[in-house]
């Protein structure tokens, strides 16, 4: 990838053994003998957010909180997830491919597909005999990241999603189930506040017709219980904090480590957001879509996020223009405007609600005289999403004044999605593109120990659980664990990348591949930068994979995907076919009969 001219700044680390490297070893905390002290990992996940929600990487929302960890760590510009959230949180928990791990696409899509015909992923097998990969939960054979810090003397606690713990069967209803083996009290964690459901209402539900959001399923520990179970002042950003800081507290004094994980649902719809932190966006977004996006580019170059001469993808060109995207700004009625300005104050509006309660948590931290001594990991789970699933309605409110109240649904659309995606092409479950597997990354490092601000290192979502083992000093197991066949682990440690001075430091071979799919369609990205991509879309229907062409970009010049130039590579896209095809091999991978369709929003603009 291009490199960042941002000059790097150092910090000098303490010496903890003798001949520990002073300028590339992150410090991680001595004890009162002088022992090394193992560091806590706390990692935050943001659901839905797009790669320029937050102010480090370009975003006019504020968010210092989430910025002060980019200021103590360090900015990862090429952090790659799953395109949707399940897969992305299988692969964190697992630190293998989403299928080996049990969940390479959400629950409702296998539901989907096996409603919809026979064998329709070329193999026939029914609700009550879906295969391991495809369960949507983790697999028995998982060794998972809490289980392994768990086993090595740590305390390990959650909130929020964790959309890992479903099964298929046939009775009562064909159907998406929970199992209660897959809940986190039985993979790993010691205490756990989890929503189970792919999305929930952020409010408590409210007396009236309640939306598919206000019937989410949760559990404490073991315990389920439905939504309308909430305490009538919740709102799921703050009560998911409450929760994680209440468990941390509840050891803080034992001196064990702990690894807490902070599954925010939001800013993932349905929009909701507390009436003062929408309030405070009144008017922030009626320049509109192109402004808005143009001036976050701007920012991120600035920044050294993205290199000066880097080229945006341009976003789909409108029906008036010719082509098959949503309206532009300038193409919109008043009204439209005034819904189109009133849907992103209530996304940043979530946005910066989160960084308050993230805030919270490193203050909890500080005071506790924990925070230099924690790994502090944060991303999103996948890019950013225009439109509810399920196909729910677009909206449930009948004024401005509604949206982002409890009881309603409502989702930002198309435009505001290549906003958020910015610079990039496309949004979540459009695997080939990068707006749907790019995401904002921060790591801020035991010791607060940086060797650059900047990495544009290419990371994996998998590589964290290695990561975070390596800083544990816990080896990576093989073969078996805790008396069971695991799972091969295949992400690699990026601590040396993540403690490196190069801002490029490499993490695999410039000759070794990664690849993804999801739904069908994916991409093989190669150590040099081609990345060959395969995804419909949005607007265009097909029939067969014969009408999605496999298409080739050089991401070291032209991360934007604007230019396909698998015509004039043919000796490239066919290595990459092969990697391709092995990958489908290896990884357990079911094709569907037919390509889904490119995922839209539904607001009619």
């Amino acid at each position: 990838m291009a490199r960042s001219r941002t000059r790097l700044t150092w910090r000098s680390l303490a010496v903890l053994v003798t001949g520990l490297s002073l300028g590339l070893t992150a410090c991680v905390g001595v004890g009162v003998s002088g022992q090394a002290k193992r560091p806590n990992v706390l990692v935050i996940v943001a659901d839905d957010m797009g790669y320029s929600d937050i102010g480090a990487f370009g975003s006019e929302i504020a968010t210092p909180h989430i910025d002060a960890l980019a200021g103590d760590g360090r900015l990862l510009t090429n952090f790659r997830t799953a395109p949707a959230c399940a897969p992305t949180r299988a692969m964190l928990m697992s630190g293998t491919d989403s299928h080996l791990a049990g969940a390479p696409q959400l629950e409702g899509n296998t539901t989907a597909l096996l409603n919809a015909r026979n064998a329709p992923f070329g193999v026939s097998f029914g609700f009550d005999d879906v295969p391991g990969a495809y369960a949507g939960r983790l697999r028995a054979n998982v060794a998972t990241l809490p289980e392994l810090l768990r086993d090595a003397g740590y305390h390990t606690y959650m909130a929020g999603k964790w959309h890992l713990a479903s099964v298929h069967r046939s009775t009562p209803t064909p159907g998406a189930y929970f199992d209660p083996s897959a809940y986190p009290n039985k993979k790993g964690f010691d205490r756990s506040y989890a929503l189970l459901s792919g999305a929930g209402a952020h409010f408590a539900p409210t007396i009236g017709k309640p939306t598919n959001y206000d019937r989410a399923t949760y559990t404490e520990d073991d315990v389920e219980f439905k939504a309308t179970s909430l305490p009538a002042d919740f709102y799921s950003t703050k009560h998911f904090t409450d929760k994680l800081i209440s468990y941390i507290d509840s050891n803080i004094a034992d001196g064990k480590p702990f690894f807490a994980y902070a599954a925010y649902t939001a800013p993932h719809w349905p929009l909701q957001a507390p009436d003062a932190d929408v309030a405070a966006q009144a008017g922030r977004y009626n320049e509109g879509y192109d402004v808005i996006r143009t001036r976050r580019i701007e920012k991120m170059k600035t920044l050294g996020v993205l290199p000066k001469d880097f080229v945006p993808n341009p976003g789909l060109t409108s029906v008036a223009e010719g082509g098959i995207g949503k309206k532009r700004w300038s193409e919109l009625t008043v009204q439209e405007r005034a819904l189109q300005a009133r849907a992103m104050e209530v996304y940043a509006a979530q946005v910066s609600n989160l960084d308050t309660h993230i805030g919270r948590i490193v203050r909890y931290l500080k005071d506790k005289g924990q925070y230099d001594n924690t790994i502090i990991f944060f991303m999103s789970d996948n890019g950013a999403d225009p439109s509810p699933a399920r196909g729910g309605a677009i909206t449930s409110a009948t004024s401005l004044a509604d949206i982002g109240k409890p009881g309603t649904t409502f989702a930002y659309g198309e435009r505001w999605a290549e906003v958020s995606s910015a610079p990039f092409r496309l949004w979540k479950t459009l695997t080939g593109a990068e707006g749907s597997v790019s995401v904002p990354a921060i790591v801020k490092l035991p010791g607060n120990a940086k060797a650059a601000t900047i990495s544009h290192s290419t990371m994996l979502v998998k590589d964290l659980l290695p990561t975070f083992l390596d800083y544990a000093k816990v080896p990576v197991p093989k073969g078996s664990y805790a008396g069971r066949t695991i799972t091969p682990i295949t992400g690699v440690s990026l601590r040396a990348a993540l403690e490196s001075a190069n801002s490029a430091h490499p993490v695999r071979p410039a000759s070794e591949t990664v690849a993804m799919e999801y739904f069908g369609l994916g991409y093989v990205l190669r150590g040099d930068g081609w990345k060959l991509s395969q995804s419909t879309t949005p607007g265009v229907n097909v029939t067969s994979y014969t009408q999605v062409p496999w298409r080739l970009y050089n991401l070291t010049t032209d991360r934007g995907e604007l230019r396909d130039v698998a015509a004039e590579n043919p000796a490239i896209v066919s290595e990459l076919l092969t990697h391709w095809n092995k990958y489908v091999a290896d990884n357990e991978v079911l094709l569907p009969s037919r390509p889904p369709q490119a995922k839209r929003d539904n607001a009619g603009l």
